[in-house]
């Protein structure tokens, strides 16, 4: 399984981004330690979290040092959760007669 292209449905702004599904939604913002660094020419990090409507049992990294990779980092996650949720789903539900 491999996503498609997902650059269109994130909602970006100027220091933050967010991918919004049915099941799950991903928050990347600035780190909260920022507000503590004096020197702005330091280096800035960010955090990424998730929201899902069901438990899962897979973590997500939580500091990058940009908006792009705590995306990236994101959409490796949606991948593997839904892989996760398909492979639970198999068990359960016959995929091969969805269309």
């Amino acid at each position: 399984m491999k996503l498609k292209e997902l650059k269109n449905i994130w909602t970006i702004g100027s220091n933050y981004a967010i991918l919004s599904l049915p099941i799950v939604s991903y928050a990347v913002q600035p780190h909260w330690r920022n507000r503590y660094i004096k020197d702005k020419s330091d280096t800035l990090t960010y955090t990424a979290s998730m929201k899902a409507a069901i438990a899962i049992p897979i973590t997500l990294e939580e500091e990058f040092s940009s908006i792009e990779d705590a995306q990236k980092a994101c959409e490796n996650h949606l991948e593997k959760l839904l892989r996760y949720l398909f492979l639970k789903l198999d068990t359960v539900v016959d995929l091969q007669t969805i269309n």
